[in-house]
């Protein structure tokens, strides 16, 4: 069952990846969402890893390994494509988005709590502290995407056309959570959470494409 839910997961990231490249990648398209697709690109990458551990081993690996650096590599491109530039379009820095920043610090407090709950239930190991080096990225991206999910609108609708994007963002952190936190738990969870990341997997390159056109017309 892992083995078919990995190579569902690795052809949907292929196809989202696929199209990504298809459709920002034939004309001179925004860096931001060129660095999305190339997140996506990392999520194919570190599912093959763990689909070629499935058919040679006929294991999961938890501790630290290519699959690892995959998912680090998806929430690094958003998190750079997020940080920087784009922030400083939507935020100043001026007091008036005081309240918006401390609200959106819930999201990596969220990330944090949950492996704090791990830890707690299964101890300090390898696995938690490869959990704990991944939640890491993952808080810092999330903290962007749920600011900009939140965060008042600007000139041309910018934060209004990317937000679906951003809530998919932060589902699929979620979901890449709970994959490792259902493990061991009955095996529904996990297929539950495994599909709902293929779906999110499918709809991020065409929620970002449609978000790009109400931004760019």
């Amino acid at each position: 069952m892992y083995l078919y839910l990995s190579l569902a997961m690795t052809v949907s990231a292929a196809i989202g990846f696929g199209y990504g490249l298809f459709r920002f990648f034939r004309d001179e398209s925004a860096l931001y969402v060129r660095m999305i697709v190339f997140g996506i690109g990392c999520a194919m990458l570190g599912q093959l890893f763990q689909t070629l551990l499935l058919l040679v081993t006929g294991e999961l690996d938890d501790r630290f390994n290519v699959g690892t650096l995959g998912i680090i590599g998806i929430y690094l491109f958003f998190f750079s494509a997020n940080f920087g530039q784009m922030d400083s379009i939507v935020d100043d820095g001026s007091p008036k988005f005081r309240k918006t920043r401390i609200i959106a610090l819930a999201a990596p407090l969220v990330v944090a709590a949950i492996w704090v709950a791990v830890v707690v239930l299964a101890g300090f190991n390898e696995a938690t502290i490869t959990l704990g080096v991944v939640a890491l990225f993952l808080a810092l991206a999330c903290y962007y995407h749920l600011k900009h999910l939140i965060i008042e609108d600007v000139s041309f609708g910018l934060v209004r056309s990317l937000r679906s994007y951003n809530l998919l963002a932060l589902i699929y952190a979620l979901l890449c959570i709970l994959e490792v936190v259902f493990e061991g738990l009955p095996e529904v969870f996990t297929v539950i959470v495994c599909v709902l990341e293929c779906a999110v997997l499918l709809l991020f390159v065409p929620v970002l494409e449609r978000g790009v056109k109400k931004w760019t017309t």
